[in-house]
């Protein structure tokens, strides 16, 4: 039986800890308050209370406890509030201290989080081997995290380049909802389901090898003037608008290619056309 650490037992990583118990996986993980901590207990998951300020604050046993695992899964959104526009970002410090410390329980094997905002936003296709190009302060720091990451000893690192992200409370009929004279219409999405998010990271914690970047986005990309009008009406709400432009119509915009990961592991996505997810 694998002993899994998730750190953030939020959007993404509470449904996670769900399926791998669901396994019979042991599974701990950590809340940033003790009314969090203790709500995720209630649900069979091992939490304890760890903030991140960046310095790593968190009882002694109970860090313990937390990292005495086998694999580590981060899912720590960078938001502003760990965060600062500066060259050295806390969000980076945060995640170094956690890992280090994490590498002194002997954790073997670490998956980390990413975003495709460490590509570029040219019209093209985009998989893994495609030159990293971040263009906002957020997308820098991941990618720097991504860098530091993968340059360790000792231990496996896996990375997952998420695309947008879709699932309970995050339906994309709310994503543009009302907008208007919107650009870039005929510009395909790169979304991708809560459930493959899910699935992708259990088959890497159930490989031995790792020290891999996966994109993970469906493979199907409806243009954004078709695909969110259907979304929100599919909600009762009112649908975006999107302004004509004839050379628009020559570009399909950014498309991630996420099949690499299909081809490497046989990973099969659940939701391989984003149509199906506003269902």
């Amino acid at each position: 039986m694998k002993r899994v650490a998730i750190i953030g037992l939020g959007w993404l990583g509470l449904p996670l800890g769900m399926s791998l118990i669901e396994r019979s996986w042991q599974v701990s993980g950590s809340k940033t308050t003790q009314d969090g901590v203790e709500l995720i207990r209630m649900s069979g998951i091992n939490s304890y209370l760890l903030k991140l300020t960046p310095k790593l604050m968190c009882n002694k046993q109970d860090l313990k406890n937390l990292l005495n695992v086998d694999a580590m899964v981060i899912t720590l959104p960078l938001t502003q509030k760990i965060t600062s526009n500066t060259q050295s970002s806390d969000y980076l410090l945060a995640i170094q201290n956690l890992v280090n410390v994490a590498l002194n329980f002997s954790i073997t094997q670490i998956i980390f989080t990413s975003s495709i905002s460490v590509y570029e936003k040219s019209s093209c296709s985009i998989n893994e081997n495609t030159t990293v190009k971040p263009h906002s302060f957020t997308a820098r720091v991941l990618l720097e995290v991504e860098n530091w990451l993968s340059c360790l000893k000792m231990v496996s690192v896996d990375i997952l380049r998420l695309a947008g992200l879709v699932g309970p409370k995050r339906h994309p009929g709310t994503f543009l909802v009302g907008k208007t004279v919107l650009k870039n219409g005929y510009h395909g999405v790169n979304l991708v389901h809560l459930d493959d998010v899910v699935a992708a990271i259990i088959l890497l914690l159930s490989r031995s090898s790792g020290g891999n970047i996966y994109n993970l986005s469906a493979p199907e990309h409806p243009a954004r003037n078709k695909f969110y009008p259907q979304a929100a009406k599919k909600l009762g709400l009112p649908p975006p608008s999107f302004y004509f432009n004839v050379n628009d119509s020559r570009e399909f915009g950014r498309i991630i290619d996420g099949s690499k990961i299909c081809r490497d592991l046989g990973f099969v996505y659940c939701y391989p056309d984003p149509m199906c997810m506003i269902a």
